[in-house]
């Protein structure tokens, strides 16, 4: 038994419907505005300037192998952490779209489309946030599964990939282009830790996610 499968049954909601409302309800950044900001985060990156990520872990130490991979893999001495994991990305879509929750909006959360909150790129990532409807949000991320949930996931991904398709291809060439993947091990045997073996696995695992391309949505 489905609960949402069950809400929209007892109320003669039809699915698709739904859903096509969850996502005509979205609000994604403009492309103009977005290439302004995607040329602009890119540049602080590769030029030791002032970027955020969102924590890792619950110690300083868990951090600052984030802080410590970027150093190594872009010369980047600069990376903070957003002081209270949403700051950035609130700021950012206001930003791009002049709306601001509980002020010209309501009922709106701030979403990262494809997570990866540690990433360098995509925590502040402008083609990475949107607004989306509270109703609709659970559906975005890992709070709810079923079918409502595989179905919206798989609609809200293709939709934002649609709109933002060349941006993404940017930043998978950036991924490709510096090896990212073979330069975390890399990054992890030259450098002494005093964290155990498993603790090094972690987050190894977790940062190859974290710094991985964007594939099509199927």
């Amino acid at each position: 038994m489905d609960s949402y499968i069950e809400f929209l049954d007892y109320f003669n909601i039809d699915l698709n419907q739904f859903v096509e409302w969850g996502l005509s309800a979205v609000i994604f950044p403009p492309v103009d505005q977005v290439r302004i900001e995607w040329n602009y985060l890119k540049n602080r990156v590769f030029n030791n300037e002032r970027v955020f990520i969102r924590g890792y872990g619950r110690t300083p130490q868990g951090i600052s192998l984030y802080q410590g991979l970027y150093q190594f893999l872009f010369d980047n001495f600069n990376v903070d952490i957003d002081p209270t994991n949403n700051t950035i990305p609130h700021k950012l879509i206001y930003k791009l779209t002049d709306l601001k929750r509980n002020k010209t909006i309501f009922n709106y959360q701030v979403s990262h489309i494809w997570g990866r909150t540690k990433n360098i790129f995509m925590f502040e990532c402008p083609w990475n946030i949107c607004y989306t409807p509270k109703l609709m949000d659970p559906f975005t991320g890992h709070e709810s599964s079923g079918k409502i949930s595989s179905i919206f996931k798989t609609m809200f991904l293709k939709r934002a990939y649609s709109i933002y398709e060349p941006f993404i291809s940017e930043y998978n060439n950036i991924i490709l282009q510096y090896d990212i993947q073979n330069k975390i091990d890399e990054y992890l045997a030259s450098t002494e830790f005093t964290l155990s073996e498993r603790e090094i696995n972690r987050f190894r695992n977790d940062a190859k996610k974290e710094l991985s391309c964007i594939s099509i949505p199927e």
